[in-house]
């Protein structure tokens, strides 16, 4: 006598594959237009576009242009790291006079954090940058950075930037 056994489990493999078939085609959100975990709203990909357009103006600075290229990161900035970048414009010049190079730098990863808890005005942005000096363009200068940028009247600017370890 046959044992109904392989009867009994293909039935039943057969109605929870049915069962799956339905859920995925009827019930669960259509993907193709729906916001799925990791995608970025319009405000957040702003944010985190300018955390990376400003990093890389606080880091660039070309001899030739220097006035134009420094007042471009001040301009990318507000708060305390623009009073710290204004207070740093001579130095910076003299290092890079002194050393003969320009300083270049690319974002190579980034990655949203979260808003800020300041009412939600702002994000915080993980950035991974190549800095470079001109001198040395082979040899890229590495830093991981918390960037937080913030709404100002319509425009993104950074108010915050951290070095973080990688552990």
């Amino acid at each position: 006598m046959r044992s109904a056994a392989p009867w009994v489990i293909a039935g039943v493999a057969a109605v929870v594959f049915a069962v799956l078939f339905y859920l995925y085609y009827s019930v669960l959100p259509d993907y193709k237009n729906s916001h799925t975990p990791g995608d970025l709203t319009a405000t957040e990909q702003r944010a985190v576009t300018a955390a990376a357009t400003e990093t890389t103006n606080l880091l660039s600075y070309r001899r030739a242009n220097f006035d134009a290229d420094f007042q471009r990161a001040v301009d990318g900035a507000t708060g305390g790291l623009k009073t710290d970048i204004q207070g740093k414009r001579a130095a910076t010049l003299a290092a890079m006079t002194k050393g003969k190079f320009d300083l270049t730098a690319r974002v190579t990863n980034q990655a949203l954090e979260g808003p800020t808890d300041k009412g939600g005005t702002g994000y915080i942005v993980l950035l991974t940058v190549n800095g470079y000096q001109s001198t040395q363009p082979q040899v890229p200068n590495q830093q991981s950075l918390r960037v937080t940028v913030v709404d100002v009247k319509g425009q993104w600017l950074a108010t915050d930037v951290q070095n973080v370890s990688v552990s």
